[in-house]
């Protein structure tokens, strides 16, 4: 007779196995109706670009500034200015942008900032000070440590923002991942955190979904302004995520596109940056209840076909009971199979090595972590670190606003 437990265990697997066969084809149809952008020549339609601000916040960004600010002025855009904001750097990026400017005299704009005013984060309000300076009607704000790939990119992604009519329209980062660590967490943590942005639903205006990447935000300046900018968003930790959400909560038209070879931008270069990076992005983007969600989804969908299968082979050389080929070895093993195949897409849609894919258990083990920090710092029992700052409950605790 079959005991009890043996069924139960049968059942769960089969069941792990059914819900992962329907996660793979939401995933291919999600990808097939995904919005992809490539830069392409301009159409007839061009001559009528308006003039584009771009604006770069850096602070502390000497070993990549210029390699971003050069990018820029490769650009095949008629009527282009930059602003670069000095955020209170403490390092050479100062000297770097003053030295640009005279490089590019008339089309950049240096700013230093030296104080950052009470009720503000440092990076909201560099780039509401360029803003400020910017005199373009479309504004597409950058970060410092993004280079520019075609030089068709910016008038390709104003051309589709007008064709589109949107006010509002951000390009996925592309990462240049330059270690393992980061090949193999930054395609992990990508897939839990886009598993509830998905791009089709952020532009549709039915749904409440709203996504943007911080690196690439390009927007009409006049909507923009009256949704209150970066004002709005000023003591935010996930400025930019919560900037798409309160515009599309005013009524601006979104768009989310994922680019191929618009830019790239640096992923975290050490482990520090890049565990208090991660978890400061899921605390901001995702509430308790979703951080929730992932946190069980990935233990019983990723974590738990992979121990039954590893137990399972462990127990067939130590005994040789061959547990994998009756019960619910095969449910587990189609369970794992499917698991590791989207992991296959995901590493190679994200840009990493695909042999890389062996080690993503060890990249969910380390978003399992992130994703428990940020729960944790919703409760307060923890605070949030980045960028010389301690954040808890989402409220900068230390250092308090000062000059530089």
């Amino acid at each position: 007779m079959v005991s009890h437990s043996v069924i139960v265990w049968t059942v769960l697997a089969w069941t792990l196995a059914s819900i992962w066969i329907a996660v793979i084809f939401a995933f291919v149809g999600a990808w097939r109706r995904r919005p992809l952008l490539r830069p392409h020549a301009p159409g007839p339609d061009s001559a009528d670009l308006p003039r584009l601000s771009v604006i770069v916040a850096a602070r502390d960004e000497a070993g990549c500034i210029e390699t971003c600010i050069r990018s820029l002025f490769r650009q095949d855009y008629p009527d282009l200015e930059v602003v670069a904001v000095n955020d209170r750097s403490s390092d050479e990026t100062p000297a770097i942008l003053d030295r640009l400017a005279s490089d590019f005299p008339g089309r950049l704009r240096v700013i230093h900032v030296s104080e950052l005013p009470a009720g503000w984060f440092g990076k909201p309000h560099a780039l509401d000070r360029g803003l400020q300076t910017a005199a373009g009607s479309a504004i597409c704000f950058t970060d410092a440590d993004c280079e520019f790939l075609s030089p068709l990119a910016l008038r390709t992604t104003v051309n589709e923002m007008h064709r589109r009519d949107l006010d509002f329209f951000s390009i996925a980062a592309r990462y240049s991942l330059t270690s393992l660590r980061e090949c193999v967490a930054v395609p992990c943590c990508c897939e839990s955190l886009m598993s509830w942005f998905r791009p089709e639903r952020v532009s549709d205006p039915r749904r409440p979904e709203a996504f943007a990447n911080g690196a690439f935000i390009l927007v009409r300046r006049g909507p923009f302004e009256r949704i209150g900018g970066w004002e709005a968003v000023r003591s935010k930790i996930s400025e930019d995520l919560e900037l798409a959400r309160h515009a599309k909560r005013l009524g601006l038209k979104l768009g989310l596109a994922e680019g191929q070879g618009f830019y790239r931008t640096d992923s975290y270069r050490t482990v520090r940056e890049s565990w208090n990076g991660w978890s400061r992005i899921f605390k901001g983007a995702l509430t308790p209840l979703q951080l929730s969600i992932t946190l069980c989804r990935s233990l019983v969908l990723s974590i738990l076909p992979l121990i039954a299968v590893t137990w399972g082979l462990c127990n067939l050389l130590a005994t040789g009971d061959a547990w994998l080929m009756h019960g619910a070895g095969p449910g587990f093993l189609v369970a794992l199979s499917l698991r590791c195949l989207l992991d296959l897409v995901v590493f190679r849609l994200v840009g990493a090595p695909v042999a890389a894919a062996i080690l993503a258990p060890l990249g969910r083990i380390f978003m399992l972590a992130a994703v428990t920090r940020a729960l944790l710092s919703h409760a307060g029992l923890v605070h949030t670190h980045w960028r010389g700052a301690t954040f808890s409950s989402g409220q900068m605790v230390m250092p308090q606003p000062a000059k530089a």
